[in-house]
C-alpha cells in the first residue's frame, strides 16, 4: 500500500504566538481538553489561559502525571467531560504523547504545543508507550494527524539546553539509521520523500547545532536556534510521515529501546540513548573508524553522549548489557530492517566498542581528528 502521511495539518513557529493559542483552537473545536505538564503550563498557561479566554472557551485542564503509559491514559480518558471535542497538549515529548493517545481514542482533533525541543513528537502521528517504570512497551500509530502545532521558540530557548541537545541526537540519527535499510533498493516516491526530508534535518543539525546552543546559553532567540527547532520538530516529522517503516528509525532507536530496561539510565533522555544507539549502530555496521570520531566529535562538541557513564551507568553490569541486547533484538524491532543478520551477541558487542571507544576518545583527544 503507498501511504505517506505529512504532518502536522498546520504548523507555526513565532515568538508570542501561543497568544494566538485560543483564536486558533477555535478553528477545529469549540470545548478544549488541555492535558499539560506542570512545568509547562507554568511557563506557557498565562498567555494560553488570556487567549482562551479572549476565544470565550471553557476548557478542561488536567496535568500529565509524567509518564506516557497505559495507566496514565486510562486515568485521564475517566475524566474526559461528554462534551469535549478537541484536545490541546501542552508540554514535551510524553505529554504530547499522551494527548495524541486521548485525541485518537475519542476520535477528535489534536493540537501541540511544544515547550521543548527535545523530539518530533509535536508533529508525529504516534505515541511511544512505557510502562510506569519508563520501560519502552510499544509505538502506537495513528491514522489522524495533529490539526495544528504552535511553537514558541523564546519558550522552548528559556528550557535547559540539555532538552534542545537531545532533540539534535534524536533527529540527526534519522539519516544514518534510514540508508542502510534503503542502499541498493528500489525505494518509491514517499521512501524518496523522507529521505531527503533526513537528509536535510541533517544538515541543519550539523550546521546550525553549535550556534543554537549559545544562542540558548545567551538567551536570544537566533536563526541557527529556529532552524534547529524546525529540523527537530518539523522536519523530523516528516520523515516519520513519508517513511515510517522505510526511512525512519532502524539501529538506533532499537538499542534506546533495549537500554530503558537498565535502571541508571532513567534519567537519561530519549534523544541521548538514541544517540548512543546510533554509535551503537555504527558499529555493527562496521563504519569506517573516522567517521565514527567525526560523529563522536559532533557529540562532544554539543553535549550527547558517547559512553555508558554519559548516560548515566555507574559500572558497567554485564547482565543488563545483555537483557538490554536481548529486548533490542525483540522480532517486532525495526533493527531487523538493517542488511545483515541481527544476533543479541551482535548486539551487546556493539554497545561494549561504542562504550570502549567514547571513553577511549574521553581520555586522548587525539582520537578524534
Amino acid at each position: 500500500m503507498f501511504r505517506a502521511k505529512a504532518y502536522p495539518t498546520n504548523y507555526i513557529q513565532e515568538p508570542g504566538i501561543l497568544q494566538e493559542t485560543g483564536e486558533w483552537v477555535r478553528k477545529f473545536g469549540t470545548k478544549p481538553l488541555i492535558i499539560a505538564g506542570r512545568t509547562a503550563w507554568s511557563k506557557a498557561g498565562p498567555q494560553i489561559e488570556e487567549s482562551m479566554k479572549k476565544a470565550g472557551f471553557d476548557y478542561q485542564l488536567e496535568f500529565f502525571s509524567g509518564h506516557c503509559s497505559d495507566d496514565e491514559f486510562d486515568r485521564l480518558l475517566s475524566k474526559v467531560d461528554n462534551l469535549i471535542d478537541i484536545v490541546v497538549g501542552i508540554g514535551g515529548g510524553q505529554c504530547l504523547d499522551t494527548a495524541k493517545f486521548v485525541a485518537n481514542r475519542l476520535n477528535i482533533p489534536i493540537v501541540t504545543v511544544s515547550t521543548l525541543a527535545s523530539t518530533c513528537a509535536a508533529s508525529s502521528a504516534l505515541s511511544v508507550v512505557y510502562t510506569p517504570e519508563h520501560v519502552f512497551m510499544r509505538v502506537d500509530e495513528y491514522d489522524r494527524c495533529p490539526v495544528l502545532a504552535l511553537v514558541d521558540p523564546d519558550i522552548i530557548r528559556d528550557a535547559p539546553v540539555r532538552y534542545l541537545t537531545a532533540g539534535i541526537g534524536d533527529t540527526i540519527v534519522k539519516w544514518y539509521e534510514a540508508i542502510p535499510i534503503n542502499t541498493g533498493k528500489v525505494q518509491n516516491a514517499k521512501t524518496m520523500a523522507g529521505l531527503k526530508m533526513a537528509e536535510l534535518a541533517r544538515d541543519l543539525l550539523i550546521e546550525h547545532s553549535e550556534q543554537a546552543i549559545r544562542d540558548c546559553e545567551k538567551g536570544e532567540t537566533g536563526e541557527s536556534l529556529r532552524f534547529v527547532i524546525d529540523a527537530i520538530i518539523l522536519v523530523a516529522g516528516f520523515v516519520g510521515g513519508f517513511g515510517r517503516h522505510t526511512c525512519s528509525s532502524s539501529g538506533a532507536h532499537s538499542v534506546h529501546y533495549g537500554m530503558t530496561i537498565i535502571p541508571d539510565m532513567k534519567g537519561a533522555y530519549h534523544g541521548e540513548l538514541v544517540a548512543f544507539g546510533l554509535l551503537c549502530q555504527f558499529q555493527m555496521e562496521g563504519k569506517q573508524m573516522q567517521e565514527i570520531l567525526d560523529m563522536i566529535h559532533f557529540y562532544r562538541k554539543i553535549g550527547l553522549p558517547i559512553s555508558l557513564f554519559d548516560l548515566g551507568m555507574m559500572e558497567i553490569r554485564e547482565e543488563e548489557l545483555r537483557i538490554a541486547a536481548k529486548k533490542a533484538c525483540a522480532p517486532e524491532e525495526m533493527i531487523h530492517m538493517l542488511p545483515f543478520p541481527i544476533l543479541e551477541e551482535k548486539v551487546y558487542e556493539a554497545i561494549h566498542e561504542a562504550h570502549r571507544l567514547g571513553e577511549n576518545v574521553k581520555k586522548n583527544s587525539a582520537f578524534v581528528l
